[in-house]
């Protein structure tokens, strides 16, 4: 992305009640190369979810140099930037509801196309779900798929070694800046992940490992993921929070089961009760996700058949990865907005299509 640009974005983002999602809308509206703080309150009001309180408060910000300030830091900590409009954003993380706008990334480059199983759990991990843990990720390893977690304590940190050790790629989404690791007593790890993977946030530099940034942290985990594995949780556990994020997202959430008596298994039986897919091995999550990966496994997949009318097709082929709002669906397809929303209904219940904020839509 070009400087300038990604200084405006950076504003945009400091400016207080504005938001990402509000912050998206702008640039999708407006383009990359706006002047967004010189546009008029009337110009402003345009953009979806912009009202006059919105335009104000942009015509307000007052610290036009923060951008600048934020790039030199992040060179400083030797990370790099990647906004929602960059050809490597990961493209699964697009297709969520509320995906970050910039990404803080230290370590190796990330692609639009990776194949991740997200691995979390609680962070008082006991014998048995060590055991678990170590044998579920080294089967996803030897299967070329790239392990996402927090680089918390626990699940998470065993999950992360693990990897490592068997020469596979693994992602650590971060709930602080990208410039110190939280625990401390995780930096050398963070080191050792980044030879292969990347250390990743979407927080600011500097910003503190708060209660409430690890909740925001999670629907990255789950975000970048095909499926999401639960193998231990207590009865208040954020990995809960990162499986219902999962469910939000459409994506698979797999549980280990655990005995009942067993304090560390609550929430992974919980979720079983709830619809969670219960697995005890690597092979059971790869046969629910191998049709789903961008670099097949096996090399021969049986196609799915969706069955789909001749509107459907062509309504399809206007589609793209990227989402796409409705009204540019409308332009391209040369239709009646209710004609469009009652095919995109009937390709999202069939599976083809995703639907995403301010009324997005992109390819399943």
């Amino acid at each position: 992305m070009k400087h300038n640009s990604l200084i405006r974005i950076l504003n945009l983002l400091s400016v207080k009640g504005l938001g990402p999602q509000r912050v998206r809308f702008i640039i999708s509206h407006f383009g990359l190369n706006a002047e967004y703080f010189s546009l008029s309150s009337e110009e402003l009001c345009k953009a979806p979810g912009v009202d006059l309180k919105t335009a104000r408060a942009i015509h307000q910000f007052s610290d036009q140099n923060y951008g600048e300030k934020e790039i030199d830091r992040m060179n400083k900590v030797g990370a790099c930037i990647i906004s929602f409009w960059d050809k490597e954003y990961p493209k699964l993380l697009k297709k969520i509801y509320d995906p970050p706008v910039l990404l803080y990334v230290k370590g190796m480059p990330l692609e639009k196309e990776m194949d991740c199983i997200g691995v979390v759990g609680t962070r008082n991990i006991t014998p048995y779900g060590k055991k678990i843990t170590l044998s579920i990720v080294s089967s996803m390893v030897s299967s070329g798929l790239i392990i996402v977690s927090g680089l918390a304590r626990g699940v998470d940190s065993v999950a992360h070694r693990k990897t490592v050790s068997a020469g596979g790629k693994t992602l650590s989404v971060l709930g602080n800046g990208i410039d110190f690791v939280y625990p401390s007593e995780n930096t050398k790890l963070a080191e050792m992940i980044m030879e292969k993977g990347s250390i990743i946030s979407e927080f600011p530099i500097g910003t503190q490992p708060d209660a409430g940034n690890f909740p925001q942290r999670n629907r990255i985990i789950s975000g970048l993921s095909h499926g999401t594995i639960v193998i231990e949780a207590g009865n208040r556990s954020g990995a809960i929070l990162t499986a219902l994020n999962a469910v939000d997202q459409n994506r698979e959430v797999f549980a280990v089961p655990g005995r009942l008596t067993d304090k560390m298994s609550v929430g992974c039986n919980r979720l079983i009760r709830n619809g969670a897919i219960p697995v005890e091995s690597g092979d059971q999550i790869l046969d629910h996700i191998k049709n789903q990966l961008f670099s097949p496994i096996e090399s021969i997949q049986q196609n799915i058949k969706l069955h789909l009318t001749k509107e459907e097709h062509a309504l399809i082929d206007l589609l793209e990865d990227d989402p796409l709002y409705i009204d540019d669906i409308v332009s391209k397809g040369d239709m009646e907005i209710t004609q469009a929303l009652t095919l995109l209904l009937k390709l999202e219940l069939k599976g083809a299509v995703v639907q995403l904020s301010g009324k997005q839509f992109a390819r399943a």
